[in-house]
């Protein structure tokens, strides 16, 4: 789960990592500016790339404040809705790289420095030398150990910066359970280092010992929708393709992740992962109902992939509570096709053919999965 820049600064300032003064701007009424200026106007979306796609505007006055936050607020990019925009007063100095990360490959974490940071940092850090690392094991003290053995590879300015802000980045990471802390920029500036940015990716399967994370999604869940529905839901729906056409009613992940690659290598565009544990439904259609508006929602969607492969699961009761829930489906001018393999199988079959005789139903995955295709495109 990847945090906006906003949340990613305020557990920097906790933490005593030193952030440019700002403000978030929602709509309405603007707040006074933060400093003199000029400005940075940032739109709060989690995904990277802002700055290259127009999502972070320098400005010299208060009008081209007003105006970027005009032109910002409430529009796409990419691929979310910007709901917020960070004013800041913009930061100065030398642009420097820290990271922090756990390195899967490794079973490790890694440290990261680079005296040249900014938006083109990917091709600075291939030049020879410009990316320093560290790998150590992932626990406080080892981190430590990395941050000394780093900061002597670096000239004086960098090395003084990197021994203040580091290990308050460390010790972030570990009490937050983060997956990624990264700083680009870190201005450096006359023996001072501040964070003009923040990239902050946190394990969503250890939110729930995190009540301040917890706090940054409830307070926002049109921004973080995913993580929202998996803590109020109890199931995972995951947007995959804001512009996706197929529209995956399934359950167990490993077979949507699966039907995910397969219609994706026959060249469709899956919306979305769910794994709707039809075990928990409880004989109520309201989980359906749920997935089915979401769905509804995506202007892209062309057709709805039921696919069911059930283990204790009763097909046949499944069947009835999939009629209930698409008899309230907004936009019924969408074509339903269905899968069902498991227990109660034919006799669910029975049941869509009485009820919904439009809905096209197949015990052969190939066979439904080209069907689906075929009606995905344009």
């Amino acid at each position: 789960m990847l945090l906006i820049e906003c949340d990613g600064k305020a557990l920097f300032e906790a933490s005593g990592i030193p952030i440019p003064e700002g403000t978030v701007v929602t709509g309405g009424a603007h707040p006074a500016l933060p400093g003199d200026g000029p400005w940075l106007v940032k739109a709060q979306v989690p995904a990277g790339g802002r700055g290259k796609a127009g999502g972070v505007v320098f400005c010299a006055t208060p009008q081209e404040v007003d105006q970027a936050l005009a032109r910002l607020l409430d529009q796409p990019l990419l691929g979310h809705v910007v709901h917020a925009c960070l004013v800041e007063q913009a930061a100065s100095g030398v642009e420097a790289y820290l990271s922090l990360m756990v390195d899967p490959a490794a079973g490790a974490a890694r440290l990261s420095f680079s005296d040249t940071g900014g938006m083109d940092v990917e091709a600075a850090a291939r030049n020879a030398g410009a990316l320093l690392t560290e790998v150590c094991a992932a626990d406080p003290e080892a981190v430590g150990q990395a941050i000394d053995r780093l900061a002597a590879r670096l000239e004086p300015q960098s090395a003084a910066a990197l021994r203040t802000v580091a290990p308050a980045l460390a010790e972030l990471f570990f009490a937050r359970e983060l997956l990624l802390a990264e700083i680009n920029p870190l201005f450096l500036d006359a023996g001072r280092a501040v964070a003009g940015d923040a990239k902050v990716v946190v394990d969503a399967n250890a939110i729930s010992r995190q009540s301040e994370i917890r706090r940054f999604v409830e307070a926002r869940p049109e921004v973080y929708p995913d993580v929202w529905r998996k803590m109020n839901e109890g199931f995972d729906f995951i947007d995959l393709d804001p512009d996706g056409a197929i529209g995956l009613v399934t359950t167990g992940a490993g077979l949507s992740m699966m039907l995910i690659d397969e219609l994706t290598a026959r060249g469709g565009r899956p919306l979305n992962f769910c794994d709707l544990r039809t075990g928990q439904m409880r004989g109520r259609p309201d989980r359906l109902i749920r997935v089915l508006d979401w769905l509804a929602a995506k202007p892209g969607l062309k057709v709805l992939f039921v696919n069911i492969f059930a283990g204790i699961t009763d097909l046949s009761e499944f069947a009835r509570l999939l009629t209930q829930a698409l008899a309230r489906f907004p936009r019924p001018d969408i074509p339903v096709v269905a899968r069902l393999v498991g227990p109660g199988e034919a006799a669910a079959r029975a049941h869509l053919a009485a009820v919904r005789p439009d809905l096209a139903t197949y015990a052969d995955l190939d066979q439904a999965l080209q069907h689906v295709i075929a009606v995905s495109r344009p």
